[in-house]
């Protein structure tokens, strides 16, 4: 998933490329514009990757999609 978050420090936001079981562990955001710690996650810009291969890849549920999905 890629998480959106805005920085404190400086106002600037920024993308975190991160899996589910990596955010749950917890992970470091630093603002890679000032280095501060002091971020806040926006919940506005959440976004999700689908299929295995980046873009091109086939989606993982929807049109074209295959047999047994959704």
């Amino acid at each position: 998933m890629i998480y959106a978050f805005v920085c404190q420090g400086c106002g600037k936001s920024f993308d975190l490329r991160a899996t589910m079981a990596e955010r749950e562990r917890g992970i470091e955001t630093l603002c890679p514009h000032c280095g501060s710690k002091d971020t806040k996650q926006d919940f506005r810009g959440i976004g999700m990757i689908f299929g295995a291969g980046g873009r091109g890849s086939p989606p993982i549920c929807g049109p074209g999609a295959g047999g047994g999905c959704c």
